[in-house]
């Protein structure tokens, strides 16, 4: 029975703080020798798909659930979208300005951003891996198309008033930082992003298998028939995984497949 597997990319494919910008040899092999075997691969991340660095977009994968499965991709046709309202980016751009915190509103070809030259944001997109040219920092918030937003503080004593001023529209997943955070519309989570896709290709969850290391994870590993966390996953995602693997550096995803029997075993 072929499978529908589900990667995440941060900590999951690659891990920009230890340098690997890449998906590894041994994960390319994997991903290759799934897909031979009739399997279909996606990714399931928080980025959109101008953010996916090329480390990682350059692989073929079968289809995209991205901005925490506010947006679901296909064979190149959009099959779901939830697009984040106006008021709400115009709400993150007040406070933000107020409190000289950098934000982030996410579509396929654009990221709107405070200001392209604030040194803070310099740093952070070449952390990230999020190029300059794909940003936009002049827009009308009730003009553009968004799916997800993101948030950095300066002091993550900041997070409660960041939280109270704009939980009213967004679910906030924080990330492994305590200093920036995810801003998904409610009700939308990569879980949710994984069931439309299925769905729409007539397929069952039953079937579904998910690789994930966030809070942000949490949903799908729950979701899907087997959820797999990384070593290097945080606690809550761990908590709720059916399986733990290795660490990315240590080619967790190849070692969980294998065990699992999904690829042949082979020697690392």
């Amino acid at each position: 029975m072929s499978k529908k597997l589900f990667f995440d990319i941060d900590g999951t494919l690659i891990d920009m703080k230890l340098g690997i910008r890449s998906i590894t040899e041994a994960s390319m092999k994997s991903l290759n020798e799934l897909k031979e075997l009739g399997h279909d691969v996606f990714l399931a991340t928080g980025r959109c798909r101008c953010f996916i660095v090329d480390g990682v977009s350059f692989y073929p994968f079968n289809g995209y659930v991205t901005c925490n499965g506010a947006y679901v991709e296909y064979n190149g046709k959009c099959l779901y979208k939830q697009v984040i309202p106006g008021r709400a980016i115009d709400e993150t751009i007040r406070i933000s300005k107020d409190k000289n915190w950098n934000f982030y509103f996410e579509s396929n070809n654009h990221i709107y951003i405070r200001d392209k030259n604030d040194l803070n944001h310099i740093q952070f997109a070449k952390n990230w891996g999020m190029k300059p040219e794909v940003t936009v920092d002049c827009f009308d918030p009730y003009q553009i198309e968004a799916y997800i937003g993101m948030i950095v503080l300066n002091d993550k004593k900041e997070t409660v008033e960041m939280v109270q001023a704009l939980s009213p529209y967004f679910d906030i997943q924080r990330h492994q930082s305590d200093y920036s955070f995810d801003l998904t519309l409610r009700g939308v989570s990569k879980a949710n992003g994984i069931r439309k896709l299925v769905e729409t290709l007539n397929g069952s969850m039953e079937d579904t298998i998910a690789f994930g290391d966030g809070r942000n994870d949490i949903e799908m590993l729950e979701e899907v028939n087997l959820g797999v966390a990384m070593g290097n996953a945080v606690k809550e995602a761990k908590s709720v995984a059916d399986y733990i693997t290795d660490s990315i550096d240590r080619e967790g995803i190849t070692r969980a497949l294998m065990n699992f029997g999904l690829i042949d075993k082979r020697q690392l």
